[in-house]
């Protein structure tokens, strides 16, 4: 069903929607953060305990958004980005006045499935009603905004909660959400009728649905729990096999039935299939960069938390300024060769940053942090607009889920190889129980730090490498959409 928003006023407002939508999905991933201690002492638990509410967000997140992204296609993406929204605002207002840690969790779980609604057709909303010929300019827009939601979240939960309370983390969400439902109600036209959904509802897919569920909460559980269970201890590799296995049997199982939640369909393009392992290689190093440097600064330049925050805004401020400009040339230049410029600039800023960190400057960082903005800039919204412009019309969210979810595997993968990378560099002494990193020789350190942003350039060629595969061909531009370029 083509509906394209010719207006270029709705089509505006549909962006901020769509770009509203990502950004407090992951503001909400990352703002609570920074208070898990005040919120452990509020209810008198362990910290063990009080980071289960990052963790059933996650695991919530993404599990559950193929099966959102199947409901979008069936029902119709405003439909499930409405609902979204407002599941999400109400359970954020429960959040806010739970009384006990176990409710707490409780409407965090369903706090993160609005999430996942809204992350499964945030993306879709533009693909399926701005103009091919405007994506570009459409994604320069949706990507920075989207992303500021990681990037400010511990900031400004550290602000909220030392003016107020942790209540308000979740509390200020609802004004916003209001707003956001109101919106999105108005600006977004409907994509299905209201009785189209009646002989489709009968064929959901239920057992594909629980196999995907279940696999992909048993990976991400043990992926973000590997380090402390330890990666070869029994308990990690069983979870992991029977996640692996799980994600087998589903596979099989959507081979066979006859209306999958994931339609392997979409991979029948072998361009779609190599923008997503670009994606999933290329969104590696900005999380595995973004843990790692906190480190450095603490370390190894010896500066304080609340400054190093600041600096690392750099690569905020850099990317947000420079996305909306490439997002522009994606609209006229080559999609591919703009990501394999992006990947090809960042590995070149890794393996210049791994050979100059060893002089411990914070110039040398303030330099890296910028190359590396304007890299993911290349990068990201090209990417953004590559991807779905390589998706089958009647399969956007669902393609749009799978996206979401590689770069979200992508960027937990990245993240684990870096850190892994880090840690092979740092020898824990006898005692090591009681070994702290900021005990560890600065030689070492050092070391450790620039071997793991050499493996971050790694996966940056990784990228480049999947993306010579990707052929422009298979992008294709109606003249309706062209035209639309001039509305």
């Amino acid at each position: 069903m083509n509906q394209q928003v010719r207006q270029r006023n709705r089509q505006v407002w549909i962006i901020i929607s769509a770009s509203l939508a990502g950004f407090m999905v992951l503001l909400d991933s990352n703002i609570i953060n920074i208070s898990l201690p005040v919120i452990a002492g509020y209810f008198n638990i362990p910290t063990g305990t009080v980071i289960q509410i990052t963790l059933v967000y996650l695991l919530m997140l993404s599990s559950s958004l193929i099966i959102f992204g199947k409901l979008a296609d069936l029902f119709g993406v405003k439909r499930i980005f409405v609902l979204g929204f407002t599941v999400f605002t109400v359970s954020s207002l429960l959040c806010g006045i739970a009384p006990t840690f176990s409710s707490l969790l409780l409407f965090r779980i369903f706090q993160a499935a609005g999430g996942s609604m809204l992350f499964a057709t945030s993306i879709s909303l533009i693909t399926r009603f701005i103009p091919a010929a405007r994506r570009g300019w459409a994604f320069g827009i949706f990507s920075p905004l989207t992303s500021l939601g990681m990037m400010i979240g511990n900031p400004l939960g550290g602000l909220i909660t030392g003016m107020f309370n942790w209540h308000w983390i979740f509390l200020v969400n609802v004004p916003v959400g209001i707003a956001a439902i109101i919106m999105a109600v108005r600006a977004i036209p409907a994509d299905r009728q209201p009785d189209e959904h009646r002989k489709i509802s009968s064929h959901f897919d239920f057992l594909g649905s629980l196999l995907s569920f279940a696999g992909l909460g048993l990976l991400v559980f043990f992926i973000s729990k590997g380090k402390e269970l330890g990666w070869a201890s029994p308990l990690t590799l069983a979870g992991l096999g029977g996640a692996l296995l799980l994600l087998g049997v589903f596979i099989l199982w959507e081979r066979r039935v006859k209306d999958p939640i994931l339609d392997l369909t979409i991979f029948g393009k072998r361009s779609f299939s190599f923008a997503i392992l670009a994606s999933v290689a290329g969104f590696g190093l900005m999380t595995g960069s973004a843990v790692l440097l906190p480190f450095y600064l603490t370390y190894g330049l010896h500066i304080d938390v609340t400054h190093a925050g600041f600096i690392l805004m750099t690569f905020a401020v850099v990317f947000s300024l420079c996305s909306p400009i490439t997002g522009r040339l994606s609209d006229r230049l080559s999609k591919v060769r703009l990501t394999i410029t992006g990947m090809l600039l960042a590995a070149a800023s890794c393996v210049a940053f791994a050979l100059m960190l060893p002089r411990v400057h914070l110039g040398i960082v303030f330099a890296y942090m910028l190359l590396l903005g304007m890299s993911y800039a290349l990068f990201i919204t090209p990417n953004n607009n590559l991807v779905m412009s390589l998706v089958v019309e009647d399969k956007q969210s669902v393609s749009t889920s799978f996206f979401k979810l590689a770069t979200n595997l992508g960027q937990m993968f990245g993240l684990i190889l870096m850190e892994l990378i880090f840690s092979l560099f740092i020898p824990r002494p006898q005692g090591a129980s009681g070994f702290a990193l900021k005990d560890a020789p600065v030689s070492d350190l050092l070391a450790g730090f620039s071997w793991a942003f050499v493996g971050g350039a790694g996966l940056c060629l990784l990228a480049v490498f999947f993306s010579l595969f990707i052929r422009e061909k298979d992008i294709q531009i109606t003249a309706s959409e062209e035209t639309a370029f001039l509305c």
